[in-house]
């Protein structure tokens, strides 16, 4: 029931999502505090995805080796074919460790170190995208596929937000992922080289301010446009959102996603709708000395609602029994109460007796009486007779 409730509420959030207007042609953003889409934009949509491509890169090279201290030399082939994208600039004869290459994917999105990382693991990067394909079948999306570790455009590098959005809540379970991903700057002693974030030197030379976003991983081509996965927790409520498919070269994807985020943090949040012992309804019980019965509520119970909606504005509406009698026992169900905030149903759940109630025993009441009509017929019939 609590997740048929959510999914109202989350359908109703899309309705109210009118004045969110984003460049993005794809978007999905989930609360990860409901595990719940709150707001999507042609998420199924199958689309290249660039470097977020590296999110699935980096998950497949952490759970397919036992040691992140193995060093790896740099060959001529793992250089290969990368003119125009984005490379640290590993020389051939370099060693490094998985480690550093992990940080050196995933903070200035290194196709050097993504293909380095590739061969190294599975031999060769056709080879290690069967990898990559295993990994998001063992996750459960169906409309992903990779045949590159970088995130090169090909007709059989693809995903969609949505699939996106699963693979990093998946990715983001692996601690050595989240501090990968939550990392900003990092040093690579073995070449002596200081790397960061694309996100925040590209923020840092457009001057935006980038500090609602606690966790990123950028992507860009041409034809997959400005992509941006990202985490942040505002006010007690952690948000996960993949934005796709911003205009090629801006910062669309970063200003969309700040937009997602301030427009969600100012307007919505926890509200109390139901607070523990609450009086919900009193219903009357016959036949006993107890008068009335009062339905309470069990928990406290909040929703990420329109912070317009305030407890006082609900209306707590019960259906069910109306009069108690013996027949009702402990345990039994007595009806259901539907919180409302105007006509919109906003939570919905079942009342049961959990008080054992003593009723008169008439039966009883009245085998006495006549026993006691009895005994008395029976004496005032010998006082008669002597």
């Amino acid at each position: 029931m609590k997740k048929l409730i959510l999914v109202i509420i989350a359908l109703f959030l899309f309705i109210n999502v009118n004045a969110l207007e984003i460049d993005s042609k794809n978007a999905i953003l989930y609360n990860m505090n409901d595990k719940e889409v709150i707001y999507e934009k042609n998420s199924e949509d199958i689309v290249q995805i660039a470097s977020l491509t590296k999110i699935v890169t980096a998950i497949t090279v952490i759970e397919n080796t036992d040691n992140l201290e193995k060093e790896v030399t740099i060959t001529k082939d793992m250089l290969k074919g990368l003119d125009g994208y984005a490379k640290v600039g590993f020389k051939v004869g370099d060693k490094l460790t998985y480690m550093e290459l992990l940080y050196a994917l995933m903070l200035p999105s290194a196709a050097d170190a993504a293909q380095a990382l590739a061969i190294d693991i599975s031999g060769s990067i056709e080879e290690f995208a069967n990898l990559m394909n295993q990994k998001v079948e063992e996750i459960g999306v169906n409309n992903s596929k990779f045949d590159n570790p970088t995130g090169m455009d090909s007709e059989n590098n693809y995903s969609t937000a949505s699939d996106l959005a699963q693979i990093l809540i998946y990715s983001l379970e692996n601690d050595t992922f989240k501090t990968l991903f939550n990392t900003n700057y990092y040093t690579i002693n073995s070449i002596n080289k200081k790397i960061e974030k694309t996100m925040i030197a590209t923020s840092s030379i457009h001057n935006l301010d980038t500090s609602i976003i606690k966790g990123a991983k950028t992507g860009f081509t041409y034809d997959a446009g400005m992509c941006l996965a990202s985490t942040t927790s505002v006010e007690g409520v952690d948000y996960l959102l993949i934005t796709l498919g911003a205009e090629a070269r801006t910062t669309n994807n970063i200003k969309d996603t700040i937009k997602i985020y301030e427009y969600y943090s100012t307007n919505y949040g926890y509200i109390n709708i139901l607070s523990k012992d609450q009086l919900l309804k009193t219903i009357e019980v016959k036949n006993s000395k107890t008068k009335t019965y009062d339905i309470l509520s069990k928990e406290d119970i909040e929703l990420y609602l329109e912070k317009t909606i305030t407890k006082d504005k609900l209306n707590y509406k019960y259906e069910g029994i109306e009069v108690l009698n013996k027949d009702i026992k402990v345990g039994d169900k007595l009806g259901t109460v539907t919180i409302l905030n105007n006509e919109e149903v906003l939570y919905t759940f079942d009342v049961y007796l959990d008080t054992e109630i003593k009723y008169y025993n008439f039966p009883l009441y009245i085998a006495i009486a006549f026993i006691s009509l009895a005994i008395i017929f029976i004496i005032f019939k010998k006082i008669k007779k002597d």
